[in-house]
């Protein structure tokens, strides 16, 4: 699949992730609260990564309050410069201040403490995704290059998504970093 064509694809998918309301997304957050905590990958991680929603994206708010009530460390991204477009992580608590970044989301403060590799389990936002794990993102790469030098590394890729979501099948490109599952409002797909 040509990039036009991926692209085609994100504006398509973004669309209908787009249309759910508001009560929609917030009953699928709360979904994918009672299916993590079912999940041998989130009861054995103590560090977990999670990410600000934006755009229709599956929201993990409810999930990083479940996760701290259940003694885990959990981090958001920070972006940082070098190496170019990498992730870095920050952990956060209940009432920890965020400030937005020059994309608009919001980040933590501070300095970053983990970096990728560091981490048990890492939630990642995506447009699309199929059964065999392959994941579209936004197009930026942040996360598949933050992974990459990684790979060897055993942390775990979740892929949070709305059913909407769904593909017969994601183009992947040479770049592209395999999710390890994908969980939805409806079910876990292990891939």
């Amino acid at each position: 699949m040509s990039a036009p064509q991926r692209q085609q694809l994100r504006q398509q998918l973004r669309r209908q992730r787009r249309s759910l309301s508001t009560h929609q997304q917030q009953q699928a957050a709360k979904r994918v609260c009672q299916r993590i905590i079912k999940l041998k990958a989130f009861k054995k991680a103590q560090r977990i990564a999670f990410y600000q929603a934006a755009d229709g994206e599956l929201n993990p708010r409810y999930l990083l309050k479940l996760a701290l009530a259940y003694g885990k460390h959990c981090y958001l991204p920070m972006l940082r410069r070098f190496p170019k477009q990498a992730l870095a992580f920050v952990r956060v608590k209940k009432h920890s201040r965020l400030c937005k970044h020059r994309f608009g989301f919001k980040e933590p403060k501070q300095r970053p403490r983990l970096f990728i590799y560091q981490l048990d389990m890492i939630c990642m936002p995506l447009v699309g995704f199929d059964n065999r794990g392959q994941r579209l993102g936004m197009g930026g790469g942040f996360y598949d290059k933050s992974l990459a030098h990684y790979q060897q590394k055993a942390v775990f890729k979740l892929g949070l998504a709305h059913d909407c979501q769904q593909v017969k099948r994601v183009p992947s490109a040479s770049w592209d970093i395999a999710l390890n599952g994908i969980l939805t409002p409806t079910r876990y797909i292990a891939t």
